[in-house]
């Protein structure tokens, strides 16, 4: 069985179909890729598979289960997605975004737990951004940005990790956890 599915997902905007009738199987513990030219859709596919936006028809199906039945947390312990061009509040330290791929686990007032803590700093040491930590997201150069916002997506600690447009990794090596 496939960890990740969709069954005739056809997304857009209003009444602009983007993609229609998009049926794929991702099997666990498998890269897969989605190919096509520029402005075809795959951002929009991506944000519908995620439940960033909705989609029109059809279903994403993940663990055998509708995601659309699953609490926000739980699908964001399952899934996370580095969106092709990642925005953050100015100011923020490297540290405090990466901080943000552990929400999914937090309770009560959204304290950080010492298991949070090891999860942000293995990620950024796997990223080769840990020397950052303390800088401003803003003061950073294009690739070290990427590597953070990969980073936050690592600390996520998710099974499945949607990279949108993920070809500007400035030479380095992908991580595998």
């Amino acid at each position: 069985m496939a960890l990740l599915q969709t069954k005739d997902l056809s997304v857009g905007y209003d009444e602009h179909l983007i993609v229609k009738e998009f049926s794929v199987e991702i099997p666990d513990h498998k890269i897969t890729t989605i190919i096509g030219a520029n402005g075809c859709g795959k951002s929009t596919l991506l944000k519908a598979i995620t439940r960033i936006i909705p989609h029109q028809y059809g279903a994403v199906i993940l663990d055998g289960e509708n995601i659309a039945r699953k609490h926000t947390k739980e699908l964001a312990k399952k899934m996370a997605i580095l969106p092709q061009t990642p925005e953050s509040a100015s100011g923020l330290t490297v540290g405090e975004l990466v901080s943000y791929g552990r929400f999914p686990y937090q309770k009560g007032f959204g304290r950080l737990t010492k298991d949070d803590y090891e999860s942000i700093d293995w990620a950024l040491e796997v990223t080769g951004t840990k020397d950052f930590k303390y800088r401003p997201v803003d003061a950073l150069s294009g690739g070290q940005r990427q590597r953070v916002w990969i980073a936050m997506a690592l600390a996520q600690e998710t099974e499945i990790i949607f990279l949108d447009e993920p070809n500007s990794l400035s030479g380095n090596e992908i991580v595998h956890a």
